[in-house]
C-alpha cells in the first residue's frame, strides 16, 4: 500500500469516526453512530500507520464508549416478603445504607417500609434493573416489570386483550425521578396487582422526613 492510499484511508476513517460521535449525540442516529465507528476503525486500521495515530484517530469512538460504560448499571432490588405499596430508593451519602454489590451488580435491600436511603449515587443512564420479592422460603423469586400507563381507566367494561392482566403481581413503572429540594435522583416504583393498587409512584413527604428523623436520632 503506497503512502498517498494509506493517508487517504487515514482520512476517511477519521470522517468516519467524526460522523459517528456526532450521531452518538443524536438520539435518534445513535444505531448508525455504531456502523460509522466500525467502518471508521476498519479504514484506519488498514492504513497501516503508527499505531499511537491510528488511537488518536478512534479517539471519538473510546470517548463514546467511555459515557457508555459510565452511564450503564447494573441494579437488583431485593423486595420484602408480602410487600406491597410504593418503594422509594432515595440517595443519602451521610445516613444512607452503606453500598453493597454482588459483582458489578448494585444490590437495593427495601425495609419494610418501602423507604430505602443508599449511599449509591444515583443518576440517570442505561438502567439495567432487576426486582426480586422474598417467598415463603426465603427465597428470591423475580417479579415482571409493568407499566401501569399501559392500561385503560378501571370503569371500562371491555379492555382490550392486549392489556396485561390486572391480577398479575408486578413491578410497576419504575422511575428516576429529581427531588428538587434534596438536589439528588430517587428511584420510584409500584409493587402489588394492578386491579388493587390505589396510588402509583407517590409517598408524602411527611413520611420520608419522619422516617430520616428516625434514622438520624
Amino acid at each position: 500500500m503506497n503512502e498517498p492510499t494509506k493517508k487517504t484511508f487515514l482520512i476517511l476513517g477519521l470522517i468516519s469516526q467524526i460522523l459517528g460521535l456526532f450521531c452518538f449525540f443524536t438520539f435518534w442516529l445513535m444505531y448508525l453512530a455504531i456502523v460509522f465507528f466500525i467502518i471508521g476503525t476498519i479504514l484506519i486500521f488498514i492504513s497501516r500507520k503508527q499505531l499511537y495515530l491510528k488511537l488518536l484517530c478512534i479517539l471519538p469512538m473510546l470517548f463514546s464508549i467511555g459515557i457508555i460504560i459510565n452511564a450503564l448499571t447494573f441494579e437488583k432490588y431485593v423486595i420484602p416478603k408480602d410487600f406491597k405499596g410504593v418503594i422509594y430508593v432515595i440517595t443519602e451519602k451521610d445516613y444512607g445504607k452503606n453500598r453493597e454489590y454482588d459483582f458489578f451488580t448494585r444490590v437495593f435491600k427495601i425495609p419494610k417500609s418501602g423507604i430505602l436511603f443508599t449511599k449509591f449515587k444515583q443518576k440517570p443512564g442505561f438502567n439495567n434493573r432487576k426486582f426480586y420479592q422474598v417467598d415463603n422460603s426465603g427465597n428470591l423469586r423475580e417479579l415482571g416489570v409493568l407499566d401501569h400507563r399501559s392500561y385503560i381507566e378501571k370503569w371500562v367494561i371491555n379492555p382490550p386483550k392486549t392489556e396485561p392482566s390486572r391480577d398479575s403481581f408486578a413491578v410497576f413503572t419504575p422511575d428516576l425521578e429529581y427531588d428538587y429540594k434534596a438536589k439528588n435522583y430517587r428511584t420510584v416504583f409500584t409493587v402489588g396487582k394492578y386491579k388493587e393498587v390505589k396510588v402509583w409512584n407517590y409517598l408524602p413527604e411527611e413520611k420520608i422526613d419522619s422516617l430520616k428523623n428516625t434514622i438520624i436520632k
